[in-house]
């Protein structure tokens, strides 16, 4: 077997060559101390080069072949592989990828077989693989580090046998080698005829970059209140609209809609008087911060919002200080980060090539007080070790170093996707780090426990006005049950328990069902249950439980995109549900669930529908062309079968003349025998 040294010119460290020597076959090798080392290092103003910190793929090399490498080879090294090779980028800024192309595969078993093929046949270990087409059009891309590693496996690859198969082996084309296709040059002096394409013009280029992020974050920021109130319920009464129209196109349309639809001026029904927000600035409880790199010579690791702006193929992150939607609390929090993970060893995670670490900061700061910061990271290739090291290090950081007088109560590293938990085998999504397990709010008169990862509504004085007009609508009254589909935190169950009977909260999230029991108790609710799973299997268990003749009212308050079909489905088939109240955070993504919902009785869904009563628009995000709606709706009357049986005895009856009729001239031309 070759060197690796000798085929690349590696520079190994002598404790890689030792490694290499004893024969452990491709194996990561760290040229550094390990994480945790250099995490405790870190308190002792020790800082390592960054170029230390990557790993470098080997094969194994015997002891000849490590005494036949020259040292002049062994010492100085022309191109790494393993390595991720210097960020290069093309003329506009996009980033240059490395890889080969393998064509003629007909029979693929696998992306894992063929990562291993290519390890055995160059001994280099591809990023990824991705697959284009099918059988005999199949092109598979395989993306390296660098070029030299495109080199070596292009080469190697060539004209090989993949699961008995002979593949050809290229280089992936990147930039303009594609131009030959498009045929000659057109000459300097020919004019071209004029492009029908719609040019991208920035409105934003005359902008610093904080002017930027204001003005995405906060479009609305220097229109007048009143104008941003009657922009935005224009714009509802048009989903409205768009609603009415996709009810009219059904193959059914309601009876009640073309009456409805005049007497509104074309809306699904009456839209009542907007309910304005309390609060216009620093309303925000909840914040999601990016992490990137910023504007400043070096891009040094920033937490912000995306201004917009590329650089280097790299979306440049800025600092929130004219936001004047964010808490200033919530903005502190943001810069301490950003001091500590500036001397952190990690770096931030580049999406354009899917390295690195650190990728968004949330800060919760409710009302009642404290503050819940959630670090989200891309653990890659990090051990538990490895990670415990990190959290020790952040617990240093903000109980005993610059961090303490942050004011966080509460910290959890996030990580970000399954597939690498276990890749990297870490068992938790959320896991705590320091100070209480949770942070709790106050909403009309109640307590509220809240979790990383459970839903609560950004704004606490607009959340009153909403919650109190959908307790208005329910129109509840002592033996009534409500049903609170997509619960949460249990908050508007919790805020119509003491009026009601029963409450029952059905929610998807665990975690969420355990804080909603956990506020009920604390709130000394009695009359409260809580159901883990999905709406659609438990409302009909519901309907069996507590029969026909209950007075049963919902509240449907589903996410962003709106209910599920299955979910709407079971809620129409739910006959003894007679009203229902209907909140959408983005009603044009949710207009699908209210069109199923208002659809008359047809050959695919026999349930009875609804029928929309009055919307209302509640401005829960100020400064923003954002608002939450709720929409009453009640049931449909379901047919007499009285009337049902009167048509068809008039239907009988009227054949049965008929028919008489119809025998009369018969008998009167029938010739009688002669009597005898």
């Amino acid at each position: 077997m070759l060197s690796i040294s000798r085929r690349v010119g590696v520079q190994l460290s002598s404790c890689s060559r030792s490694y290499i020597s004893r024969g452990i076959s491709r194996r990561c090798i760290l040229l550094d101390t390990p994480l945790s080392s250099r995490l405790s290092s870190r308190s002792a103003g020790t800082s390592l080069s960054s170029s230390l910190r990557r790993p470098i793929h080997t094969t194994a090399m015997s002891q000849e072949e490590m005494a036949s490498v020259p040292a002049a080879q062994a010492g100085a090294g022309v191109g790494p592989v393993g390595q991720d090779a210097p960020r290069r980028v093309d003329q506009f800024g996009k980033p240059i990828v490395f890889g080969v192309a393998i064509e003629g595969v007909q029979h693929y078993p696998g992306d894992e077989e063929l990562k291993e093929w290519v390890k055995e046949v160059s001994g280099i270990a591809p990023k990824y693989v991705q697959v284009f087409g099918t059988h005999h059009n199949r092109v598979i891309r395989v993306y390296l580090r660098s070029p030299e590693e495109e080199k070596i496996v292009t080469a190697r690859a060539q004209r090989a046998h993949f699961s008995g198969q002979k593949v050809t082996c290229g280089p992936i084309k990147r930039g303009n080698q594609g131009a030959e296709r498009r045929g000659p040059k057109r000459p300097s002096g020919q004019s071209s005829a004029p492009s029908t394409k719609r040019l991208r013009i920035d409105n934003l280029a005359h902008l610093s970059p904080e002017e930027r992020v204001s003005k995405s974050i906060e479009p609305l920021k220097h229109v007048p209140y009143e104008d941003q109130l009657k922009s935005k319920a224009e714009t509802v009464a048009m989903q409205l609209k768009s609603i009415t129209s996709e009810l009219a196109k059904s193959t059914l349309v309601p009876t009640w809609l073309p009456q409805q639809r005049a007497a509104t001026g074309g809306l699904i029904c009456k839209m009542l008087d907007t309910l304005p927000s309390p609060n216009l600035e620093q309303y925000r409880i909840k914040v999601e911060f990016s992490i990137g790199p910023g504007p400043e010579e070096g891009k040094p690791l920033t937490i912000g919002f995306h201004s917009g702006l590329i650089q280097g193929g790299q979306s440049i992150i800025i600092n929130p200080r004219q936001c004047t939607i964010l808490k200033d609390k919530a903005k502190a929090t943001a810069k301490v980060f950003e001091e500590y993970l500036r001397e952190c060893d990690l770096v931030y995670y580049d999406e354009s090539t899917n390295l690195g670490y650190w990728r968004t900061l949330t800060v919760r700061t409710p009302e009642a007080g404290g503050c819940m910061a959630i670090v989200q990271m891309h653990p890659q290739g990090l051990t538990q070790e490895d990670v415990d090291g990190e959290i020790r290090a952040l617990q240093q950081y903000f109980t005993e170093g610059a961090g303490k007088a942050s004011g966080i109560t509460s910290m959890y590293l996030h990580f970000d996707n399954a597939r690498y938990r276990r890749s990297t085998k870490l068992t938790v999504d959320y896991h705590h780090v320091l100070g209480e397990k949770h942070i709790y709010e106050s909403l009309l008169g109640l307590n509220f426990r809240i979790s990383p990862s459970a839903f609560f509504q950004v704004n606490n004085g607009a959340t009153e006005l909403l919650y109190s007009t959908i307790c208005d609508w329910c129109r509840v009254t002592e033996n009534s049950v409500v049903l609170d589909i997509c619960c949460g935190t249990g908050t508007i169950a919790l805020a119509l328990a003491k009026k009601v009977k029963k409450v029952i909260g059905i929610e998807l999230c665990e975690q969420a069902v355990e804080d909603a029991k956990k506020n009920a108790e604390e709130n000394g609710i009695t009359n409260a249950e809580f159901i883990c799973g999905r709406a659609e299997h438990v409302l009909p268990t519901l309907v069996k439980r507590f029969g026909r003749r209950t007075e049963l009212v919902a509240v449907l308050d589903p996410p962003r995109a709106g209910a599920l079909p299955p979910v709407i489905t079971a809620i129409k088939k739910c006959s003894a549900l007679k009203r229902l109240v209907f909140v959408a955070c983005d009603l044009n993504q949710s207009k699908d669930s209210v069109v199923r919902l208002c659809r008359p009785p047809n050959s695919h869904d026999y349930s009875i529908g609804f029928k929309p009563e009055h919307v209302v628009m509640v401005d829960m995000f100020p400064q923003t062309p954002h608002c939450e709606v709720a929409m009453l709706l009640n049931r449909l009357p379901a047919p007499k079968l009285s009337d049902f049986v009167k048509k068809t005895d008039t239907t009988t009856s009227t054949a049965t003349a008929s028919s008489t009729q119809a025998e009369e001239p018969k008998e009167s031309t029938e010739t009688k025998p002669e009597e005898p």
